[in-house]
């Protein structure tokens, strides 16, 4: 049987006995102690730590950056700059020539782009798992299911007792972003 096909199944199987939480008991019961193991998260080196923080928060406020790896500077650069320059241009009065960008003169140089949309969509669905009041639940996935689902998540959460919940668990998930990014990128150059 291909996976798709087990997959559909066990789901179909779990729709019937979802009101029965002597049966679901079983099932998870089930799942921790023989399928299930929790993905050990890579501890990001004390090293790169500060520098992985600061290219996350760049990246949340919508920054492209650029990284020197041998001398840690960062340069952050507004994506409007980069992804549509006349906008930008029209926005600031600056051109792209008008800014000296110093991650251009830089041997070495890894650029961190903001997650696309899919990546955040992701995070939010995520994040529900990490709430424990199932009605605030059933509205972050209603929110994540209809119109405007990035707006309406956003407003819900940051007015619920979740806001600095959300607000961390965010964080650490761009900080692992870039961070798998960055090992990527340097093991270009490794020997």
């Amino acid at each position: 049987m291909k996976t798709q096909q087990l997959l559909d199944e066990i789901l179909g199987m779990l729709r019937l006995v979802k009101d029965n939480k002597e049966k679901l008991q079983k099932i998870h019961t089930f799942f921790t102690e023989e399928i299930y193991e929790e993905p050990e998260e890579e501890e990001i080196p004390e090293k790169y730590k500060k520098v992985v923080a600061q290219i996350a928060d760049s990246l949340l406020a919508g920054f492209i950056c650029y990284f020197n790896p041998d001398t840690f500077e960062i340069e952050d650069v507004p994506e409007h700059m980069i992804n549509d320059p006349h906008e930008f241009k029209m926005l600031t009065g600056e051109t792209e020539d008008s800014m000296a960008l110093k991650h251009e003169n830089w041997q070495k140089c890894i650029e961190f782009n903001p997650m696309d949309s899919h990546e955040s969509f992701n995070i939010m669905k995520y994040f529900i798992d990490e709430v424990d009041n199932r009605n605030l639940q059933d509205r972050l996935i209603y929110d994540l299911n209809h119109r405007k689902p990035f707006a309406n998540f956003k407003y819900r959460v940051e007015n619920s007792d979740y806001r600095q919940q959300w607000f961390n668990f965010r964080q650490k998930q761009w900080e692992q972003y870039v961070w798998n990014e960055m090992q990527e990128q340097l093991g270009l150059w490794e020997d």
